[in-house]
């Protein structure tokens, strides 16, 4: 591979208004992807109001501290690279103001991948963080912020001029839209005015599985994202998507993903966190910075939320 990189830790942290990581630097990358909540973070002497969406860039040996705002929640990713992409991350901006759906998708199933613990999950976990520094690279820089080139990708739906390609194109929107509702195959297919056994036919020909088979697993990709950005709890989260018993609920997220959903909300309620200590690469010492509360003394000479729209001229060319 051309790009050497390895992940050392992967950590979902929860700050509140009154804690704080306090500015330090140290000998890697430390990329945070904000869930919800606002944090402020200092980078460089920048400061940035994080909101959920915006990946902040830490490279190696840069000042940075981290303070909660309004319950921020983050992922923390921590990772050494070699030294021609060492130095090409360097040269990039500190924030990506809002990563795509697929780059979104990527920093989820990292933290996924961490959480489940399967065969070769450190494998994918390098693999998915290097594909994400790559989409990041072809980003143009505008100061401090990286701005993505407008993508005229077409949609394997819309480069066919099928009708039938565009129905089922249709009822994924549908499903997509109505997630936490219950949703019938009858009413996809009288949707797409097909019959039910021939709408199922074709869908699984499209799509690869059968809809009730797609449906139930966007429901529990669904669940995850509560999990990960809400406190609600199981049984909450169980009838919001519209399941029709906690029981059946548990059943499916165990067979799709292999866990229960108590063992995967209980791991993704704290820090998680993996360590990889084999690698040339990785720095010696502790990957964390200890959490630290303000008293009332510090709450008081806490930095302003000023807001980097202020202080920093920022253009949306092509949605960053």
């Amino acid at each position: 591979m051309r790009y050497d990189i390895t992940v050392h830790r992967v950590v979902k942290e929860k700050k509140s208004a009154n804690t704080y990581i306090p500015s330090h630097t140290h000998s890697y990358f430390h990329y945070i992807y904000a869930l919800s909540g606002v944090g402020r973070i200092l980078v460089d002497g920048h400061w940035l109001i994080a909101e959920k969406g915006m990946l902040i860039m830490v490279p190696p040996k840069i000042v940075h501290a981290i303070y909660g705002v309004d319950e921020f929640n983050a992922f923390d990713l921590k990772f050494t690279a070699g030294e021609e992409l060492t130095r090409k991350l360097c040269r990039t901006g500190y924030c990506v103001k809002s990563v795509t759906g697929y780059e979104d998708t990527l920093l989820k199933d990292i933290f996924n991948e961490a959480v489940l613990r399967r065969e070769l999950s450190e494998d994918i976990i390098n693999v998915h963080m290097l594909e994400l520094l790559i989409r990041i690279l072809r980003r143009e820089k505008n100061g401090i912020f990286m701005v993505s080139p407008q993508d005229l990708t077409d949609h394997f739906f819309n480069t066919s001029n099928d009708v039938r390609q565009g129905n089922i194109k249709m009822a994924l929107d549908y499903i997509e839209r109505n997630i936490c509702s219950d949703i019938r195959v009858s009413q996809l297919a009288q949707m797409c005015g097909y019959c039910e056994n021939y709408f199922s036919t074709y869908f699984k020909e499209c799509v690869g599985c059968s809809p009730n088979k797609y449906i139930n697993m966007k429901k529990i990709e669904m669940s995850q994202k509560l999990m990960l950005s809400t406190n609600l709890n199981i049984t909450q989260i169980s009838e919001q998507l519209g399941f029709e018993s906690v029981h059946y609920f548990s059943r499916l997220f165990k067979k799709i993903l292999g866990i229960s959903p108590r063992i995967y909300s209980n791991r993704t309620s704290v820090n998680i966190s993996i360590n990889i200590q084999h690698n040339a690469h990785t720095p010696s010492g502790e990957f964390e910075i200890p959490l630290r509360t303000l008293d009332a003394s510090e709450s008081a000479g806490a930095p302003k939320e000023t807001g980097y729209l202020q202080e920093q001229k920022f253009t949306k060319a092509g949605g960053a």
